[in-house]
């Protein structure tokens, strides 16, 4: 039983070129000429499986260059896959890396309270906006989020500034702020990167005092507050970065792999049969080319 799906594809650079009428009427005129049938079994399996196809041409044919196509592709997709899945664990490795650190070094509690230690000092121009006044937590756009007796806050609330009073004031009474509210930290993607990167989070790093401080400007002219233990963490962060960039890249490769393995089996596989076939034809009106005809035929 052969079931056919037919399709036409008009030209449509000819059919700019025809006035209304003639390409309405177009199917009476013409011709079918360069007919070709191109089997679909060979690229579908190599797009699963790239070098597939082209290794099931050569078992037909015992053509040696199939054989080695195919282990072109073939050894292409295992060497990507195998560096891919390498770096993607370097990368989630890494990265509990640096989250391991961060929960070591940096802390909530002296973030808020030494936030102020660098205000009226030589280095405060740092934290100051563009009027010279010191900004202070919850000014700017990031924030941290934490639970407060069993509520969901952020620094940049407006009621938030009443809390962080308050905490102040118990750290200063000697007062364990996480114990007395059940605070904990939302330590998400955005905690991690936000807390390596922007100023605002400097003090919470427990060497992050007038003795340690590191005074970086970059290329942008934006001037960064460094220290022993935030420079390790950067490097940590980095690093797990770049791990992820080259797991992606190779992971391109491996679609591109795929792709151009099928592309691959698809020419040669004109020369041979199977289920699924793609016959295609050049329709022509006057000698001219009109379009083409493509037909998807399934062997049931």
């Amino acid at each position: 039983m052969k079931t056919s799906f037919i399709f036409i594809i008009s030209s449509v650079i000819y059919s700019q070129f025809l006035p209304v009428n003639q390409l309405f009427y177009l199917e009476s005129k013409l011709d079918i000429k360069e007919e070709q049938s191109i089997s679909l079994k060979y690229p579908i399996s190599s797009f699963f499986i790239p070098g597939l196809g082209q290794y099931q041409i050569y078992k037909e044919t015992l053509e040696p260059r199939h054989k080695g196509r195919a282990l072109i592709f073939f050894g292409v997709e295992m060497i990507s896959a195998g560096i891919h899945y390498n770096y993607r664990s370097r990368h989630n490795n890494q990265k509990n890396s640096y989250k391991t650190f961060a929960d070591s070094y940096w802390d909530f509690s002296n973030w808020i309270s030494s936030y102020n230690d660098f205000h009226g000092t030589e280095y405060e121009n740092i934290w100051t906006d563009p009027d010279g006044v010191y900004t202070q937590i919850g000014e700017s756009s990031h924030f941290v989020q934490f639970y407060f007796d069993g509520e969901l806050k952020r620094t940049t609330d407006t009621d938030f500034l009443n809390l962080y009073q308050m905490m102040i004031d118990e750290i200063d009474a000697g007062l364990d702020i996480y114990s007395q509210h059940s605070i904990s930290i939302v330590k998400d993607q955005h905690f991690y990167e936000n807390i390596g990167k922007y100023n605002e989070f400097f003090s919470g790093w427990d060497d992050a005092d007038i003795d340690n401080i590191i005074v970086q400007t970059t290329g942008l002219n934006y001037t960064i507050a460094l220290s022993p233990r935030k420079n390790s963490y950067i490097n940590s962060y980095e690093k797990s970065e770049n791990y992820s960039d080259i797991a992606e890249s190779v992971l391109n490769t491996l679609y591109f792999n795929h792709f151009i393995s099928m592309l691959d089996a698809f020419v040669l596989a004109r020369k041979f049969g199977g289920r699924v076939m793609l016959d295609s034809a050049t329709i022509y009106d006057k000698k001219r080319p009109a379009g083409v005809e493509l037909k998807l035929s399934i062997k049931l």
